[in-house]
């Protein structure tokens, strides 16, 4: 097989016009010389020079240097190619985003991509835990950035990077809005809006009131599988269960409820699947290191 030192020696040869001026051209010694151009010969299977020192081509030959350039050209595109795949600069990487991490997370990591890695794609999935999950255990994600499942599959691993809770949101004006404390049986009285079961906020709820026993004097609720919006959509005498770091600090008429409780706190992270070989390891480390800062 050729290699690309030997035809940019072949090609020194024909534009030096001999062994010896190639030789002190390449800062090679004329045996090396040589033995690349014996090389090549070997490997196309005809002779490239006449016999002699006058390095007069063949018709062989002639018709090889007319495609040497484009020779060269490719075997260097090749090397490109291969030194981008070394570093991690081309191909795709697929990153599952949960809904509350979407709005910070999102512009951070499109912009260190663009700026590290502008020759590679990124295809972001929005979903909860369980989702993104499922789809990484499937290989259709390579990470996610999401919330704790304690039902993870054994051959996924979780890095903690932040802590987050689940609020208790209403309008301004609403009944509760005034109480220095709120109880979990008091917003059962009132209409609920959360996300849906595969949701933490969702689990982490009713758990509660499971542990509560009052699961059963659960009533009127509504559910919303984005619980981007629900914020938006909040009806004066609802009562919603969200992670803090969905709201914005815009949202003048939305109030959090006074409610505390070590079962309501949440721990969002990076999820992907344990394995010795990455392909993207570095870059996959790289974006959980930027997320964590």
């Amino acid at each position: 097989m050729l290699n690309i030192t030997e035809l940019i020696t072949f090609k020194a040869v024909v534009e030096k016009k001999g062994f010896s001026t190639a030789a002190e051209f390449l800062g090679y010694s004329q045996s090396n010389v040589t033995k690349h151009i014996k090389k090549i010969e070997e490997t196309v299977g005809f002779a490239l020079f006449d016999r002699g020192w006058k390095a007069t081509l063949t018709k062989e030959g002639e018709l090889f240097y007319k495609e040497v350039d484009n020779l060269i050209d490719h075997w260097k595109s090749v090397s490109n190619v291969s030194e981008e795949i070394g570093t991690e600069q081309i191909g795709e990487i697929r990153i599952g985003i949960i809904e509350p991490l979407a709005k910070e997370l999102l512009p951070q990591i499109m912009k260190w991509l663009q700026t590290n890695k502008p020759k590679m794609n990124a295809v972001f999935e929005m979903g909860n835990t369980k989702r993104l999950t499922d789809l990484i255990q499937s290989n259709e994600l390579d990470c996610a950035f999401c919330g704790e499942n304690k039902d993870m599959p054994a051959e996924l691993e979780f890095e903690k990077i932040v802590e987050d809770e689940i609020i208790l949101i209403a309008l301004k004006g609403h009944e509760l809005s005034s109480n220095n404390s709120t109880e979990l049986k008091d917003i059962l009285n009132y209409p609920l809006i959360y996300g849906d079961k595969t949701c933490l906020s969702y689990q982490i709820f009713t758990q509660s009131l499971q542990k509560s026993n009052l699961l059963h004097e659960l009533k009127t609720h509504y559910i919303c599988s984005n619980q981007l919006l629900i914020p938006e959509i909040l009806l004066q005498t609802q009562i919603a269960i969200v992670p803090r770091s969905i709201m914005d600090e815009n949202t003048n008429e939305v109030v959090v409820l006074p409610f505390t409780s070590k079962d309501f706190q949440v721990e969002f992270g990076m999820v992907k699947k344990k394995k010795e070989y990455n392909y993207l390891k570095e870059t996959i480390q790289s974006i959980t290191e930027l997320v964590r800062s």
